[in-house]
C-alpha cells in the first residue's frame, strides 16, 4: 500500500516538473526576446548567453539548497527559453546556431544576414536607436513630375 502511494506521488511530482520547465521556457524566450533587442553585436549577443547562463546555474544552485527541487525545473527552463529567445530576438544564426541552421538547411534569410555582418549590425543599431532601416523603394522613378500628372 505504502508503495503504491509512492509511485503515485513520484509521478504527480514528475508532471508538475515538466510543466514548470514548460512554463518557464515560455517565460524565459519572452525574457530572451526583449534582451535581444537591445543586442548590437555579436559580442554582445554572446555575452548575454554567457550571463543568461551564468545567473541560471546560479539560481538553479539556490533552488537545490534551499531543497525545493520542483522549482529546478522551472530555473532550467527558464535558462533554455532565455538561450532561444535570445537567438530568435537577435535574428541571425551565430555560433553554435550557425551550425545547427546549416545542418538542418534552416533560415536561410538569417544564414545571409550571419555572412554579411557588418550590414546586419547597421540594421540592429538602426533597430536598436527607433529608426527603421532604409527601404528601397519599388515604386517606378521618372524625373518629370508634369508627365506624372497629365500635364503634356
Amino acid at each position: 500500500m505504502v508503495r503504491a502511494a509512492s509511485s503515485n506521488s513520484v509521478f504527480a511530482m514528475v508532471i508538475i516538473s515538466l510543466l514548470f520547465l514548460v512554463v518557464g521556457a515560455l517565460i524565459g524566450v519572452r525574457v530572451g526576446e526583449e534582451i535581444s533587442a537591445k543586442l548590437v553585436t555579436k559580442r554582445d549577443y554572446v555575452l548575454a548567453n554567457l550571463a543568461a547562463f551564468g545567473l541560471g546555474v546560479i539560481a538553479c544552485a539556490l533552488v537545490w539548497m534551499t531543497g525545493w527541487v520542483l522549482f529546478a525545473a522551472l530555473v532550467i527552463g527558464v535558462i533554455a527559453g532565455v538561450i532561444a529567445g535570445l537567438k530568435l530576438g537577435f535574428g541571425e544564426s551565430v555560433g553554435p546556431w550557425k551550425f545547427h541552421d546549416r545542418y538542418l538547411r534552416v533560415n536561410k534569410d538569417q544564414l545571409k544576414r550571419s555572412e554579411e555582418g557588418k550590414r546586419a549590425e547597421d540594421v540592429r543599431r538602426a533597430r536598436k536607436s527607433g529608426k527603421e532601416p532604409e527601404l528601397m523603394s519599388v515604386a517606378p522613378h521618372t524625373g518629370d513630375k508634369s508627365k506624372q500628372r497629365g500635364d503634356n
